[in-house]
């Protein structure tokens, strides 16, 4: 918090530089309301904080103050700071429509993460430790004993794991899946140990390979099992990423990029797919809706919650389109994708 308060008030700094006195003053204004009301915290909430502050106008020359500190039902995973004539609540709105869940476990041995993915963004929501040792170099008896002792410390770490993932999966009702990963054979153990609800291993979707059972790992499991989950928000924008960076390398002269020139290839029929962060802004996207649709041309919005809109925007501008090409390497390129089946 000390953080964001330090950046608010060289916000408060910079906000001197408005020429328009009575906006300036506003500004300024609703800065040092926001920096008081912060101030005295050390630290936010678990789930983070959203503060909307700032006046409006009741009538010509009057103007009330108003100020909502909101504690989300959920995570924030993302840091925002935005001076504007209106609310921007699209994350806030995202958490209430999240639309399908999918449960993660990422698991090695000794070590695993339990994770949610919600709509557009995933989050952490248990990691879980317990000492299992690796090789051993007795012999004999010894190693008789010692691999008991090993297979009965990994059924103990197995066990408190699932005890977990079943607190957490089973309070989700719209879990539609679940996805194990991790390094090596452990993942396939953890499946057979048995000791996952027979609710949710009937849910199992995916068994996958993912380099650690941490954030990174989470992130791969999510990757290599796009397939079953790509339905996903979170997923589809990072897909139509992938798409947008393959024509930006590869094929060059199949993509154009920036509002001018994806509005002249739509008006001209030139585009096939038409890809816009939600950013643009909500009648900026129903223009170009209703354009493509009398065209014939795909239209699909990265939500402006998830990096990829960010990227989208500072990179391309917010727009991109591919253009048409000889079906068969469009229909090539489209397949191995697997975006529209």
């Amino acid at each position: 918090m000390p953080d964001v308060v330090n950046m608010l008030r060289q916000e408060w700094a910079i906000a001197s530089n408005i020429k328009d006195k009575t906006t300036r003053t506003h500004v300024q204004g609703a800065l040092e309301r926001i920096i008081n009301q912060l101030k005295g915290m050390n630290k936010a909430p678990p789930n983070g904080l959203a503060v909307f502050a700032g006046f409006t106008m009741k009538s010509p020359g009057i103007y009330d103050w108003v100020m909502y500190i909101i504690v989300p039902p959920r995570p924030i995973n993302t840091f925002k700071y935005i001076c504007d004539q209106v609310f921007h609540t699209e994350i806030l709105e995202q958490m209430l429509n999240v639309g399908s869940t999918y449960g993660i476990i990422v698991i090695e041995r000794g070590e695993a993460v339990i994770a949610l993915l919600r709509g557009n963004y995933w989050e952490v929501a248990k990691t879980v430790e317990f000492y299992v040792p690796g090789k051993h170099h007795a012999g004999g008896q010894s190693a008789m004993r010692f691999k008991r002792q090993i297979e009965h410390l990994a059924d103990v770490f197995y066990k408190m794991v699932a005890e977990e993932a079943n607190r957490i999966f089973l309070k989700e009702p719209d879990l539609k899946g679940i996805i194990i990963a991790g390094p090596g054979p452990t993942k396939e153990d953890f499946v057979k140990s048995d000791y996952l609800d027979y609710r949710l291993k009937q849910k199992i979707i995916a068994i996958v390979d993912a380099c650690c059972a941490n954030e990174y790992g989470v992130m791969e499991a999510i990757k290599r099992a796009w397939k079953h989950i790509k339905d996903n928000e979170y997923v589809r924008a990072k897909k139509l990423m992938e798409l947008i960076t393959y024509y930006a390398i590869k094929k060059t002269d199949m993509i154009v990029y920036g509002r001018e020139k994806v509005w002249d290839a739509v008006q001209n029929g030139i585009a096939q797919t038409v890809i816009v962060s939600e950013e643009v802004g909500e009648d900026e996207i129903m223009q170009l809706m209703l354009e493509c649709d009398r065209r014939n041309i795909k239209l699909e919005v990265i939500p402006s919650s998830v990096e990829e809109s960010k990227m989208l925007t500072s990179t391309f501008g917010g727009y991109v389109a591919i253009l048409r090409a000889p079906s068969y390497l469009l229909e090539k390129d489209i397949e191995e994708l697997d975006l529209y089946t």
